[in-house]
């Protein structure tokens, strides 16, 4: 995206400036009047309200009016920083106004954000080869007891027969040829509740916020399609794990049942758990 932060700082203005529609870089005309972005000098001299101060990134890619995926892509980047954002769309570009306190951690997240855009994400069945990758990456998770009914303490080779042991069907991610996620496949139920999938993931701290999780979810998603699954269930989302949740949940899960304090948090104490589900 090679986004840039300007140098200008803008309000956003209403009818009251409206004399200033031809110094602003942006109108946009509301029921309630004409609102504009206006420099802030500007936005003085017509006596319109003084903040909040916003700065603009450009996002230097040439972005298409009919295109899909980036406006949503930049803002789960900033949301996941906590930095509010406002999107312009140019013809040429998509603009981006932030908190002018904001401004060099947008940019920061946007940059990573762009990095991770070009990083290819290979996602292939796991071998025995790979089992020292996937215990790096479950140990951490396991040792923090925030997320999985695990307990802590569990040995390596206990997690490791946890995560790929009965029917488990079990995936890696790789980029750049190192493992970064894994995730498994299986039936939720037996029997009569054989035709809906359940799976379990798990991502490196090295890669998380950088999409990892999505793709795998994609990519379980066609997997069970093809296994001939006809829904997927999670039976027991922690529902102070909001990253898990908001994953989930932008791609279409739904919250099927909540539990009550079913699950103690080593920082928060007892928090519900969530049975979230998609068909598929």
């Amino acid at each position: 995206m090679a986004p840039s932060l300007l140098p200008d700082r803008y309000v956003f203005a209403g009818p009251e400036a409206a004399a200033a529609a031809d110094r602003a870089i942006a109108t946009v005309r509301e029921a309630e009047g004409l609102s504009l972005i206006l420099p802030v000098e500007v936005a003085a001299e017509f006596g319109a309200p003084s903040g909040p101060i916003m700065r603009q990134i450009t996002l230097n890619v040439t972005s298409a009016l009919d295109g899909i995926g980036l406006t949503a892509a930049v803002a789960d980047a900033l949301t996941r920083e906590g930095i509010a954002c406002n999107v312009v769309a140019g013809l040429n570009h998509d603009h981006v106004f932030v908190p002018e306190e904001d401004a060099d951690r947008a940019l920061s997240a946007l940059e990573a954000l762009s990095r991770d855009a070009g990083e290819p994400t290979a996602i292939r069945p796991a071998t025995e080869a790979d089992n020292a990758e996937i215990a790096a990456i479950l140990m951490p998770v396991f040792r923090a007891g925030d997320t999985y009914t695990v307990d802590p303490d569990i040995s390596e080779a206990d997690a490791l027969a946890y995560w790929t042991g009965g029917e488990r069907q079990v995936f890696v991610a790789e980029r750049d040829g190192r493992v970064l996620g894994t995730y498994y496949l299986v039936r939720n139920q037996k029997g009569g509740g054989s035709h809906v999938a359940n799976a379990g993931f798990a991502t490196h701290s090295d890669a998380r916020g950088k999409g990892l999780a999505r793709a795998m979810l994609a990519h379980a998603e066609d997997a069970a399609r093809q296994t001939g699954f006809r829904a997927m269930q999670f039976n027991f989302v922690v529902a102070s794990n909001t990253r898990a949740v908001t994953t989930w949940e932008r791609a279409g899960y739904v919250t099927a049942g909540r539990l009550p304090e079913a699950f103690r948090h080593p920082e928060h104490g007892y928090v519900d758990a969530l049975v979230m589900m998609k068909r598929l």
